[in-house]
């Protein structure tokens, strides 16, 4: 009788291998994605080791950078691509590009030889730059969701808003549309990433702008619809100035990273006389094109972030690492999840109070004009519009308008001559919820000497902050007389909190 194998068997490939290719795509190794594969299978009944994993990727086609044998020829054509759209990307940045865009596993030092010898001199001016970072922390995953607008496209038409998770560094939203004033636009964001999650943080914060009013009085709606004892206090949290520290850090990563390239290429059309964002027709045109487009590479260089981990910083106390896996296993890092599970029907309720999807903001431009585009677009071809095409593709589309709608077609000349957007002069204008307390900034938690915490609890954990050797009182100014209103206090019962994977973004 044969002696049985000492060794567990190999879970089944079909069990793993859609979990296995999803950690190879992010350029886990393969020690590290066996690891992460032991929360995929029973590892009661099987094992699986460095060697018997290899062995499947080999089988799989899921080849290593040694193995592709890549050379300063055959990447070439792909680095220039990246470099030409985001021209401040350095050889790690571009590394991930190429394995995310392209199924190439390239070397790091093979790609800033191919840049020394490209572009000497790009290589010089990045190495002389340094960033600096504010000092912040946050308790666990979902402890508090800060957004922020970013108006400096305003000359184009085009408007940005951000909300992400700063303990784990993961984006929530980075949204490109005609406007980011309107507090129903910026709920719509709010929303649509809470049912995503399918659970709501333990606070928002924001700047005390009203653009921000709809997203405060949604999630303090769902607050307290959830929690009764929190009924008397607001459960957003407003920023005073310099205070929305992890945005404001994105969007210099975003301004430094992405916007460059894209900038290049609007001034462009703005400075040789094709574009005039005052002109109503050209402005249709524009954002009917542009704001997909640029959408789209938005929502590219969000996965981008949210899926490698960033740069190393040996003054960072909040875990490194990748945002996604951090969000979606924070055990493996200490951490704990405080997300507040909300059933779909509450969150349709508050969508329908607070971003009713019949409310023009929501239409890319007025439902006449999209019609008359959608006709136009398809008798020019509808040609894929990208970055080397963009302006000659808008040049095509303003001129079949112009050569279709002067003289020609009255309604669309009246709704030119006609427009207003519709967060002008809105006589539904949303106010914030009344007689109630306002959250302020943690005052008085523990926490490392020096840094801010910005969560929504008054007896934070700590145990997943790194390399913390002093503790101190967090006082903050306070008027006279005020009294702390109410957040959540962290207990035992939240502890297990984190041994629930929410499965939205792992595999």
């Amino acid at each position: 009788m044969p002696h049985p194998n000492q060794h567990k068997p190999c879970p089944p490939e079909k069990d793993i291998k859609e979990s296995a290719e999803f950690y190879y795509q992010l350029g886990l190794n393969d020690k590290e994605i066996v690891k992460q594969l032991q929360d995929h299978y029973d590892t009661e009944i099987y094992g699986l080791s460095v060697v018997s994993f290899r062995r499947l990727r080999k089988r799989f086609g899921w080849l290593r950078a040694r193995q592709q044998k890549h050379t300063l020829s055959s990447i070439e054509e792909h680095v220039l691509k990246i470099r030409k759209r985001f021209p401040q990307r350095g050889a790690n940045t571009i590394r991930h590009d190429l394995r995310v865009q392209f199924g190439m596993q390239v070397p790091r030092p093979l790609i800033s030889r191919l840049l020394k010898i490209a572009e000497p001199d790009a290589v010089q001016a990045r190495r002389r730059r340094r960033f600096k970072r504010k000092r912040f922390w946050s308790a666990g995953v979902n402890d508090v969701w800060p957004q922020d607008q970013h108006d400096k496209w305003g000359r184009f038409g085009l408007w940005l808003h951000i909300s992400l998770d700063p303990y784990s560094g993961y984006i929530n939203w980075l949204k490109v549309w005609w406007t980011n004033k309107n507090p129903r636009l910026i709920a719509r964001y709010y929303i649509e990433a809470c049912r995503k999650l399918g659970a709501v943080p333990l606070v928002t914060q924001s700047d005390p702008g009203s653009e921000n009013f709809s997203v405060a009085n949604a999630h303090t709606t769902i607050r307290h619809r959830l929690d009764s004892s929190l009924s008397d206090t607001l459960q957003h949290r407003w920023m005073r100035k310099h205070q929305n520290i992890k945005p404001e850090i994105q969007w210099s990563v975003f301004r430094r990273n992405f916007a460059p390239g894209f900038e290049d290429i609007l001034d462009e059309g703005v400075n040789e006389g094709l574009y005039d964002v005052n002109d109503t027709l050209e402005n249709y045109v524009f954002r009917w094109l542009a704001i997909p487009w640029i959408q789209a590479e938005l929502d590219q260089w969000v996965h981008h972030r949210n899926h490698n981990p960033p740069r190393a910083d040996k003054n960072k106390i909040l875990p490194h690492g990748i945002p996604a896996i951090i969000r979606a296993k924070p055990h493996q890092f200490d951490s704990l999840d405080f997300k507040i599970p909300v059933p779909a029907e509450l969150l349709d309720e508050v969508e329908e109070k607070y971003a009713p999807s019949d409310h023009p903001v929501f239409d890319l431009v007025p439902p006449l004009f999209d019609q008359r585009a959608n006709e136009l677009y398809q008798a020019i071809g509808a040609p894929l519009v990208s970055s080397d095409n963009f302006w000659g593709v808008y040049q095509q589309l303003l001129s079949q308008f112009r050569s279709t709608t002067t003289g020609c077609d009255p309604q669309m000349e009246t709704l030119l001559r006609s427009s207003s957007e519709p967060d002008e002069d809105d006589p539904n204008e949303i106010a914030i919820l009344p007689d109630l307390k306002d959250l302020r900034l943690g005052a008085n938690v523990v926490g490392p000497k020096g840094f801010q915490y910005l969560g929504g609890m008054k007896n934070p954990p700590t145990q997943g902050l790194r390399g913390v050797k002093e503790w101190v009182a967090q006082a903050e100014e306070t008027e006279p007389g005020e009294s702390d209103p109410e957040v959540a206090n962290f207990t035992t019962d939240e502890e297990g909190s984190d041994e629930e994977d929410s499965g939205e973004e792992g595999p």
